[in-house]
């Protein structure tokens, strides 16, 4: 009787020169940071994270290794912003300015259609 395992056996790691060379997708990509893959996809086009090197229908691929470069540099930039709320308020401050300004736009041009 041929019985099948029970248990998968693990993984092994890949070899350090495959991984150089490895192309991944946008859900490895983005779980390799702790990030959804939306947040991904909207770092690729807004240019932030790198281009795919493999781009066909339902088959993106980035490259390990610039995938990698990208996370140490985001890793860099986080570590060296000292002051994030800081930068969190004043973007807040802009958005809520802007905000108003389109509230009033509103108001006046509702006010003068009435009259």
């Amino acid at each position: 009787m041929n019985r099948k395992p029970r248990f998968k056996s693990a993984a092994l790691p890949l070899p350090a020169g495959l991984a150089d060379v490895a192309l991944i997708d946008a859900a490895s990509c983005a779980a390799s940071g702790g990030m959804s893959i939306s947040w991904w996809h909207t770092e690729v086009a807004a240019g932030r994270a790198p281009k795919p090197k493999f781009r066909m229908p339902r088959c993106t691929r980035w490259l390990m290794s610039d995938v990698r470069a990208f996370w140490i540099e985001f890793a860099d930039r986080a570590a060296a912003d000292t002051q994030p709320g800081a930068r969190v308020i004043a973007q807040a401050t802009k958005a809520s300015a802007l905000a108003k300004a389109k509230r009033a736009a509103c108001v006046s041009a509702v006010g003068e259609a009435a009259a």
